[in-house]
């Protein structure tokens, strides 16, 4: 059997058993507990509108007891001459546009003596018979009341302004909330549902509700005793909606508990949706499931077919890719054929596997190579070093002999330079060889920079190449072994400085990471192609005329020792460009160097 046939197997089997079980749900069942569920809904909703009342309370409330502390409210004393409390009670009404309709500061006697409405400064507090102290355990000097001002319902909240230099009371502290803010809230509360809300007080009065009931009910003449729970708490019921305009209607309701120190109004809330239109998308749903089930029984196979071939498809595609790979063809596949995450991660997997090999044989031809370079060092050390320093220091004593004539001194020049090439060789792969461990302290990268550019300052100005430097403001302490660090910017350079053209361009910048040193070396000279890349670090790789190819070997080595990588890139003028990133060591790790 196939992975393409028992997953088709498997999915038409469960599509027919998931079909079989939806219809054998009674429609009267589902009917029940989604009038559960709703109602829960409701419950629920509600609940969260009279948090937010709570809040919205608790938050003037404390605010006032803020602000009554206030320095500036001992201005009462003196009838706030400069003015300085009715300038902070309009900023407190302007910083909260919509909340307050009027904010109110009255002496002893009851007359206005500040007020965020310029007006009302020098009038008598209008009385208020129907105070009602503020539920709350620390609360027993804040009082409220509803009433109209200004041609608008408000809250009217007030509290005693203590004297400052004694245990009396020089006035009283005045809040009108806006009752708009409380409607909105409940708008906003059902904006965009088929949902109502309604608020009720302790004695069932209706006093306030959502736009939908505000603009066609008397909410004055409105009475819903028997509509809401007892004592504190949430919940939900089915009622009969004749007095709002109605059928059957599913409500849920809550009462306002408080919040913090304030324990609430006795305020209740009241979220209420129509049962037809609440249980409309159940019969929706009982003819989409008869729909459903001649659509699903038509496309089962269909469906199942096609998820089988797109999870089967992948694993196809890397069995014919692994047979392909082992006849030596390693070009990867792009992407799977399938947008699944397991066949996503299991190609990824693979893909990395194969480059993993492909990189880890790599390694191995180069620790090969570097292999045969240890032998035929050893080898050429013990062989060539030997008698080439008996040759040089002929050559040099015969050098010195007074008749000797041009030519001979000329055969002789070449002698000896040709020796010190030979001397530099047998170093060179040495070094590459057998890498001598660096001696780690901390240096200025600058330092080693500026020290290598004097260097080969001879060689520059002799090909006429303008360097740039752009090096990072601050020191760029850095542990390393200067003598290597030296070793690999003296490489990169001379390595750049003969692929760059006359009066070519040259550059050497540093610049610092959170982590991480970055050193570059760029050139406007040919580049290095994409294609050769990978391999140019390998060793005996070279691409000048006579090169051995052992320089960016070398400096590979030297930056893997210090725990850092090399990478080559193109320059900004189309050249090459080396760039070193060295992870830096925290600064108790370099203090202990």
């Amino acid at each position: 059997m196939t992975t393409r046939s028992a997953l088709l197997r498997a999915f038409s089997w469960m599509l027919l058993g998931s079909m079989l079980v939806m219809t054998a749900f009674s429609f009267f069942d589902f009917r029940r507990e989604m009038q559960l569920e709703i109602a829960d809904n409701l419950r629920f909703r509600a609940s969260v509108v009279k948090e937010q009342l709570d809040t919205f309370l608790f938050t003037q409330v404390d605010n006032m007891r803020v602000w009554r502390k206030l320095q500036v409210m001992q201005d009462i004393r003196v009838d706030d001459v400069d003015k300085r409390i009715s300038g902070a009670l309009a900023e407190l009404r302007a910083g909260q546009t919509g909340t307050y309709t009027e904010l109110i500061c009255t002496n002893k006697s009851g007359r206005i003596v500040a007020a965020s409405e310029p007006t009302s400064i020098g009038k008598s507090m209008p009385p208020i018979r129907d105070w009602q102290q503020m539920p709350g355990p620390k609360l027993q000097d804040v009082f409220w009341a509803q009433m109209n001002r200004h041609k608008q319902e408000s809250i009217v909240v007030r509290t005693a302004i203590p004297d400052a230099f004694g245990p009396s009371e020089i006035g009283s502290l005045y809040v009108f909330l806006n009752w708009g803010a409380i409607e909105a809230l409940l708008d906003e509360a059902v904006a965009g549902s088929p949902r109502s809300l309604l608020l009720l007080d302790a004695r069932g009065q209706v006093i306030g509700a959502s736009q939908a009931l505000r603009q066609r009910l008397d909410l004055a003449a409105l009475r819903l005793q028997g509509w809401i729970g007892e004592g504190p708490g949430s919940a939900s019921s089915v009622r009969n909606g004749a007095a709002l305009g109605y059928g059957s209607l599913l409500v849920g309701a809550a009462a306002t508990r408080g919040a913090s120190r304030i324990r609430g109004l006795g305020w209740h809330t009241l979220m209420i949706e129509s049962a037809s239109v609440a249980f409309r998308p159940v019969w929706n749903l009982l003819w989409g499931m008869l729909a459903l089930l001649l659509v699903t029984m038509a496309l089962a196979v269909w469906i199942a077919s096609q998820l089988a071939r797109r999870i089967a498809q992948p694993i196809v595609d890397l069995t014919e890719f692994t047979r392909r790979y082992r006849q030596g063809d390693e070009a990867l596949p792009d992407k799977p054929t399938t947008s699944i995450s397991e066949v996503t991660e299991l190609f990824r997997a693979y893909t990395e596997m194969i480059r993993a090999l492909a990189s880890s044989r790599q390694d191995v031809i180069r620790a090969s190579k570097l292999a045969v370079v240890g032998e035929m060092a050893a080898i050429m050390a013990h062989e060539i070093r030997t008698p080439m320093s008996i040759v040089r220091s002929s050559a040099q004593l015969l050098q010195r002999q007074s008749d000797l004539g041009e030519k001979g001194r000329e055969l002789i020049e070449f002698i000896l330079s040709e020796t010190e090439r030979l001397n530099r060789l047998v170093t060179m792969l040495l070094e590459c060889a057998r890498p001598k461990p660096p001696d780690i302290r901390p240096h200025d990268m600058h330092s080693i920079v500026d020290a290598a550019l004097d260097v080969i300052a001879s060689r520059v100005a002799q090909a006429e190449v303008h360097v740039e430097r752009d090096m990072e403001t601050q020191p760029m302490v850095f542990a390393c072994d200067r003598d290597q660090m030296m070793q690999v910017i003296l490489n990169l350079l001379l390595n750049a400085l003969e692929f760059v053209p006359r009066r070519g361009r040259l550059a050497v910048s540093t610049y610092l990471e959170a982590d991480a040193l970055w050193v570059g070396v760029a050139d406007d000279g040919p580049g290095v192609p994409v294609s050769i890349r990978q391999h140019i670090f390998d060793p005996f790789f070279s691409r000048r005329q006579g090169g051995i190819g052992l320089g960016l070997t070398i400096v590979q080595q030297i930056v893997q020792a210090h725990g850092g990588e090399i990478r080559v890139t193109d320059s900004a003028w189309g050249g090459a460009a080396f760039n070193i990133r060295f992870k830096l060591l925290s600064a108790r790790a370099q203090a202990s160097l």
